[in-house]
């Protein structure tokens, strides 16, 4: 049974009932979970409306559910580790529906989870934690989170359209209703272009932003960009593979079913001697004389893209942090992430994403946190006062990445852009629990700042 209260500020914006709403739902986590109730109470107080964020409910239900998993444990006197693994859905367990209504695409959760413990040397700093209990030795805690989190959204923002464009110089234009703001989406979809038409994606152009190009589309919101925007793309790109092989079919007098588009060219597969550049079949896509009977000239396609179901991506995070005694200063000794996103087109922007995604959870765990007089009235007036962590302040982070392809969507992606924010606030915080539990302490309101870890070690009344 799960009673969430919520502080959604003096008034609605946009999205401010959706991170109750999502939480609820998302509530089970990556778990068996038979039967819930989950009861939502949405409270309007004197402060600023609230909103989504990074993870939209994800992180709020991860952090009800890993700290639960960990409470659990400690009453029964069990690693943290084994209840997750006994009680994580099982790979055959997919397509797999939560009480609260959620499928789970796929997945092999315990596989992920074996990975991280063996990565973040577990056992030993388990050990280790044990035996270092003097009372002038720092604390050590370890803190695991094993959560889900979907891409795609609901309703209308699983639509989005895309059109491609092939000029007789065989340069390729991308249009795309997604509109990327660091993600590398642009970078990501000439990619998709390129695999399926056998080109260098230096030879792909992808435009988004301009209404005058491309009339409407539904951004990069709810890891949205790759599984509904890259898979528009992708399923323009298939007409415009059809056209071009039946084209090159009628210049190379094969069938179009034999032909492969592979570095720059268009070939049988059977006589690879049989074939044609890539440029020249653009062209002769121009020329109304070399074309088939029935094709018109040009080179322009476009197309609307459905996701039938939201993909979940899957994460498990191990942090091990040193906790000062006379202090209160937390230290992480160690982090480790490894995701499960699907198909992973560009692994160099997962690791990116990774790295943003955790630097934002560790601030939302450790520091961030704005502070109100009685009246409602914001003390934190800056981003300074906020306590965003630099980049200085972010540990060496060990990631991995595993594969479980989604059957929600062609190109078989899950979006890894929400997922390591969902995690980090809660492993963090397990890991700082569960060094202060040698003291008798279970719990500290985030953000878990040096000065509440202190009061907390000292007995102060309101740590």
């Amino acid at each position: 049974r799960v009673r969430i209260v919520a502080d959604l500020g003096a008034y609605f914006l946009l999205s401010t009932p959706a991170v109750p709403f999502l939480a609820s739902h998302r509530i089970a986590g990556p778990y068996r979970t038979p039967a819930m109730r989950v009861e939502v109470l949405g409270v309007l107080t004197n402060k600023s409306p609230t909103g989504a964020y990074r993870g939209a409910g994800g992180p709020e239900a991860a952090f009800c559910m890993e700290r639960t998993v960990d409470l659990i444990a400690k009453d029964l006197n069990l690693d943290p580790a084994e209840v997750r693994r006994k009680n994580l859905i099982p790979p055959d367990a997919f397509p797999y529906t939560t009480p609260t209504g959620v499928t789970y695409d796929s997945g092999n959760y315990a596989q992920g989870l074996d990975r991280a413990l063996e990565l973040a040397e577990y056992a030993r700093w388990r050990e280790r934690a044990q035996l270092q209990s003097g009372l002038d030795e720092p604390l050590i805690g370890i803190g695991l989170a094993t959560v889900v989190k979907a891409s795609g959204a609901y309703g209308d923002v699983r639509i989005d359209s895309a059109q491609v464009t092939i000029d007789p110089t065989g340069r390729i234009t991308a249009y795309t209703g997604v509109s990327p703001h660091g993600q590398g989406s642009e970078t990501t979809f000439a990619q998709i272009v390129a695999d399926e038409l056998g080109v260098s994606p230096s030879e792909v152009q992808v435009l988004h932003g301009d209404t005058a190009m491309f009339p409407s589309g539904g951004g990069t919101g709810a890891s949205r960009g790759l599984t509904v925007g890259g898979s528009a793309v992708y399923a323009v790109l298939q007409e415009a593979r059809r056209r071009l092989a039946r084209i090159a079919s009628h210049l190379l007098k094969c069938p179009a079913e034999d032909l492969s588009f592979q570095g720059g060219r268009v070939f049988n597969h059977r006589n690879p001697q049989q074939s044609a550049t890539f440029t020249e079949v653009a062209a002769a896509a121009y020329q109304q004389t070399r074309l088939p009977p029935g094709v018109e000239a040009g080179l322009a396609f476009s197309g609307t893209y459905t996701l039938p179901a939201n993909p979940y991506a899957f994460g498990t995070h191990v942090a091990v942090v040193e906790v000062d005694r006379e202090t209160g200063e937390i230290t992480i000794l160690r982090y480790v992430a490894v995701h499960d996103c699907g198909r992973i087109i560009n692994p160099k922007l997962v690791e990116g994403q990774v790295y943003g995604g955790i630097a934002q959870g560790l601030g939302q765990a450790l520091t961030e946190g704005i502070v109100y007089t009685p009246e409602g009235q914001p003390l934190t007036g800056s981003l300074m006062d906020y306590a965003i962590p630099s980049a200085d302040e972010i540990p060496h982070l060990i990631l991995e990445t595993m594969e479980t392809p989604s059957p929600t969507n062609p190109l078989g992606v899950k979006g890894i852009g929400e997922l390591p924010t969902v995690a980090a606030p809660v492993a963090l915080a397990n890991a700082v629990l569960d060094a202060l539990s040698r003291i008798g302490v279970c719990h500290i309101d985030t953000p878990l700042t040096a000065e509440k870890v202190w009061r907390a070690l000292h007995g102060a009344v309101g740590a």
